[in-house]
């Protein structure tokens, strides 16, 4: 997992590379998770989305309602 450290610029966000199929909702639920509470904060919602089969980014965006987490693929 890679966690990008949050600045004033760009929001916290993390890229996850998943190998087991069977880890993927734990490792997703992990992350989304860790960024929660910031997103409380900054009242932003999390944006999940899926940049190849085996690589997810989660982060925070003010375009996502408070409290709503959104899944998409772009791959």
């Amino acid at each position: 997992m890679h966690v990008t450290p949050m600045t004033t610029a760009s929001p916290p966000s993390i890229t996850l590379s998943i190998r087991r199929r069977a880890e993927m909702e734990r490792q997703l639920d992990g992350a989304v998770e860790s960024l929660v509470g910031t997103a409380k904060q900054l009242r932003q919602g999390v944006p999940v989305t899926r940049i190849s089969p085996a690589q997810f980014e989660i982060s925070l965006s003010q375009e996502i309602p408070y409290g709503t987490i959104n899944e998409d693929v772009c791959w």
